[in-house]
């Protein structure tokens, strides 16, 4: 694996810059501004929308590849000095009953709901963006959009967005603001899409980039808007306070604490591409929790970065595209400490946004004391630029270490080779990356090295990943699990369209994962085979055997109480997976598993169900369950969760949220209730409550209720 490492990247790259690339033509229009800015209704008055670039031409991608869709849709574009406005109208032949529409929650995009969506590119060069959507009954989505094709939902921007339900199908209007987004105001071509999915069908269309194998967030395949001149972000400047009230409770102690707290964020766009924030006191108070997991193995876990914050820009801080491990970066390490601690955040400064060719992530935070640990400067910086035609190489370097009061240094280069312009409208994408670092804590120098090659398309795909992490490697502000290894990761699918039978599409894939130690002795091997079908109706199946081989060099505690031996343990596991379409009012998700596991045996059995009676409620529950039997004894995993979800209209909306497992006997309950009294006007109410479940009866164990209201004020 090491010579892999060592020349395959030029291999790939020489390999991959010799195939010629095919320019195939894209959708173009050639926006005007108004001078007389659309109302933002949700209804397409006649002759609002008058002067502003139109197109009707879509095509189809589900269930059909690139022929014409079953319902008529079209859009408009226009803008202002301050907004960039979008209206689609969706024709059905249905009239109401044909559309579904279920969900006004905010980022519930679960496939319930017809909904249209808007692609921005504001730069161009298909690497960054941003996208905005909304379903039928006003539930807006949004996030950016990273590493070419992939989509960070945790992002909210401030915008408008209002539709409207008719006999003849339904409307959406889009006001999003020039400071909302970053762009050069030097070029006015962006990269631009609007796509379409009307469930009932299981259709899905787009206005450009007819490729069934990429999603819509896909930039390199974006169409062009041209004309967005003149847009201007003011004086550039965005302050953003807010106001927290906590009280806590302790039962059991008998202590009860109140705290206010107050700080704020300052925005100075330098350019309308390049931005500084200076955060005091930040507070991340209304940060939604984390789902429920049980580890079961040696490793740590990862979870999602949730708090916005560090949503706002985390594309400009990834890094060769590696989005678990080796992570040079992991912004969780930042104000939490490992057991889910939170850890204030006294202050900081970042700078973010792009200069010609060069994007630019720089990020450096002070930490308050806590847990005998001292107060902490912390910082993280990426620089990349762009090469040849569709490439970028860059380096990462961070400082600081929050878990000890020692030092900490890592510093990183990667380069990425891109090419959408395949024949066939085929992509490559050729990652390799080298990080170095130096911390106190590991007390020696360490160093991890990957290459990923990544060949979407269909009817075949292929993504591998290689990675060298050496036993000092030691991130102090990333992420990873285990050092001391190499790891080979390949997955491989061919996919079939199937026409006129119950089965609409069948994949076969086969999956393997090898890690050995850095004299490539095996520790663990995992691979996978199976098939994935899609019926017209839009339900899943998945059926996959797994064997997998684990060498442990010492004895494992996977429970109190008991201990797998050294040894190296194999086993093979057969899994059934069921998922209905979200389309309909109620929907499940049914999964089983028989394996062997280490000495013993193994059986998993997980229920998720979801109702959504109206489009003001929806109602979800899961359950999984895991009875393993083992000679050095058995014991059971049991997770369970149930959410409740009013929305009173796009902009209010109550939620709760239960969960509980047996192996810290402990539930635990978030209510949150959120209002927008327009965007970046926020104020949240918040209950987060402990219980102690272990025994018969159910005992507070503590509360915690804030209440937080931030303003959002530009100038």
């Amino acid at each position: 694996m090491s010579r892999a490492l060592r020349f395959s990247p030029f291999h790939l790259a020489l390999a991959a810059a010799c195939v010629l690339p095919v320019r195939a033509d894209v959708p173009s229009l050639d926006v005007a501004p108004t001078a007389t800015p659309p109302r933002i209704d949700g209804v397409i008055a006649p002759g609002e929308w008058a002067g502003a670039a139109h197109s009707d031409v879509f095509r189809q991608i589900t269930p059909e590849e690139n022929v014409a869709p079953s319902e008529r849709t079209e859009f408009w574009v226009t803008f202002d000095r301050d907004f960039i406005y979008v209206a689609i109208r969706n024709h059905d032949s249905a009239g109401r009953a044909g559309i579904r529409a279920y969900s006004m929650q905010k980022d519930q995009d679960n496939g319930s709901d017809d909904i249209v969506r808007v692609v921005l590119d504001p730069f161009h060069r298909a690497r960054d963006g941003y996208y905005f959507a909304l379903t039928a009954v006003g539930g807006k989505h949004d996030g950016l959009i990273q590493n070419s094709d992939q989509a960070n939902d945790q992002w909210d921007g401030l915008w408008h967005g209002r539709t409207s339900i008719d006999d003849g199908g339904w409307s959406a209007e889009f006001a999003i603001p020039a400071k909302t987004i970053s762009f050069d105001p030097r070029n006015g071509t962006w990269g631009f899409n609007v796509a379409r999915a009307v469930r009932r069908k299981q259709e899905a269309m787009r206005w450009a980039g007819f490729v069934r194998a990429r999603p819509t967030v896909a930039l390199p395949l974006l169409g062009e808007v041209r004309g967005f001149t003149g847009l201007e972000q003011g004086r550039g400047l965005d302050f953003r306070p807010y106001l927290t009230g906590i009280a806590r409770d302790h039962p059991r102690a008998g202590e009860k604490s109140g705290e206010l707290r107050t700080g704020f964020d300052l925005i100075w766009h330098v350019t309308p591409s390049l931005a500084a924030t200076v955060t005091v006191n930040t507070d991340f108070a209304d940060a939604e929790v984390d789902e429920r997991q049980v580890n079961l193995g040696r490793f740590s876990l990862f979870f999602p970065e949730k708090r916005a914050f560090f949503t706002q820009d985390a594309p400009l801080f990834t890094f060769a595209g590696i989005q678990l491990d080796p992570l040079p970066f992991f912004s969780r390490r930042i104000g939490l400490a490992d057991d889910g601690t939170k850890v204030d955040v006294l202050g900081g400064v970042k700078l973010t946004g792009r200069v010609g060719r060069v994007s630019v992530g720089l990020l450096d935070v002070q930490i308050d004391e806590h847990a005998g640990l001292e107060s902490k400067n912390l910082a993280v910086g990426r620089i990349a630029v762009g090469v040849l035609e569709e490439s970028h190489a860059g380096v990462i370097f961070t400082r600081g270490d929050p878990r000890t009061n020692g030092d900490a240094y890592l510093v990183g280069a990667d380069f990425n080779y891109e090419n959408n312009r395949l024949a066939h409208n085929r992509s490559l994408l050729v990652r390799a990356a080298v990080q170095y670092t130096a911390t106190d804590l590991a007390g020696d120098d360490g160093a991890a090295g990957t290459l990923s090659l990544n060949y979407p398309g269909e009817p075949l795909e292929l993504s591998w990943f290689f990675s060298r992490i050496g036993r000092a490697y030691d991130p102090a502000l990333g992420f990873v699990p285990r050092t001391g290894i190499q790891n080979a990761h390949l997955w491989n699918r061919y996919r079939w369209y199937l026409d006129r039978l119950p089965i609409r599409r069948l994949d076969f894939f086969l999956e393997g994962d090898l890690v050995t130690d850095l004299h490539n002795r095996r520790l663990d091997q995992t691979g996978w085979i199976g098939f994935e079908a899609e019926t017209p109706a839009g339900d899943f199946l998945n059926l996959q055997y797994q064997h997998h081989r684990e060498r442990l060099d010492a004895p494992f505690a996977i429970r109190p109480g008991v201990t797998i031996p050294a040894g190296d343990h194999g086993w093979g596991t057969i899994q059934f997976l069921y998922f209905s379409n979200r389309s309909r009012p109620v929907n499940a998700e049914v999964q089983l598993r028989h394996s062997d596991f280490f000495t013993g045996n193994r059986n998993d059995y997980e229920l998720e169900l979801g109702w959504r009676p109206s489009r003001f409620v929806e109602l979800a529950a899961a359950w999984r369950y895991r009875e393993i039997h083992l000679p050095q004894g058995n014991f059971d995993v049991r997770l369970g969760r149930a959410k409740a979800v009013v929305t009173f209209s796009p902009d209010v909306q109550a939620s709760l949220l239960a969960q509980y497992d047996n192996f810290s006997d402990t539930l635990g309950v978030n209510a949150r209730l959120k209002w927008i009294v327009q965007p970046g006007n926020e104020i949240f109410f918040i209950v987060n409550q402990g219980y102690d479940a272990d025994g018969d009866s159910i005992r507070p164990t503590v509360n915690e209720t804030s209440l937080k209201a931030a303003w959002t004020l530009r100038f």
